[in-house]
């Protein structure tokens, strides 16, 4: 389930004189929040892939949307999953944020849920496949999608930093086997200690992007079971 939650307080001067004067209200910033929970689907969250050659696509066994995590009872999650011939796919999911006050510093925050079976310090070719795929997660006025190859945002390369998002951690699930034979849960934060900040739009919009970004020249299957986006104004 997805719910917003934000504040527009008026602010009223009078004059002093008989005749008084009401000015327009003025919208103040606040704290808008949106958390969303895949069991009841997709909830406005889109997928997309990157880095990857679109006329080569059937090779790279992309799949996305709502199924049920494996090993777990009626549980849900928003499976983004591909095999990384090219060294370094990126698979995301993107949500549009309305009702924020235009061109306005806000900070983000994100906390997300997700499952992989991908075990601590694992071999694979490339590099490990929970230690070498990242997730990341950032905000921009332009709408993240795939230019040609790379992706039309900052996004950074690997274990790295963009200008348009964060490394949060790997997908590695601690106690798990290297035989990918199971499934964990994860969870991880861009907390305010990051200090991601972003102006919205002139039309108070914002694209919010979770992903992975991968090192690991093997298949990823990660379902997504949460993503919390908050909006802080800075």
């Amino acid at each position: 389930m997805t719910r917003y939650s934000w504040l527009l307080v008026p602010f009223f001067l009078t004059a002093c004189n008989s005749d008084d004067i009401t000015l327009p209200e003025i919208d103040v910033p606040t704290t808008v929040t949106v958390n969303t929970a895949f069991e009841e689907g997709e909830n406005g969250w889109v997928s997309g892939f990157s880095d990857y050659p679109v006329a080569d696509e059937s090779i790279y066994q992309l799949v996305s949307g709502i199924q049920q995590i494996p090993d777990t009872e009626n549980k849900t999650g928003y499976l983004l999953g591909g095999m990384n011939r090219s060294d370094d796919l990126f698979m995301y999911l993107k949500k549009q944020i309305s009702g924020l006050v235009p061109n306005t510093r806000y900070t983000l925050t994100v906390e997300v849920t997700f499952w992989s079976d991908a075990g601590n310090v694992c071999f694979g070719i490339g590099g490990s496949p929970g230690d070498a795929v990242y997730i990341k997660a950032g905000a921009t006025e332009l709408e993240p999608a795939q230019a040609d190859y790379y992706m039309n945002i900052d996004t950074g390369h690997q274990s790295q930093d963009g200008n348009d998002a964060r490394v949060l951690g790997n997908v590695s699930i601690d106690g798990l086997s290297c035989d990918s034979s199971e499934f964990g849960s994860k969870s991880l934060s861009l907390s305010s200690e990051m200090a991601f900040e972003i102006f919205s739009s002139s039309d108070g919009q914002l694209w919010v992007m979770v992903g992975s970004d991968s090192g690991y020249e093997g298949q990823t299957h990660l379902y997504y079971e949460s993503i919390n986006v908050t909006l802080t104004p800075s």
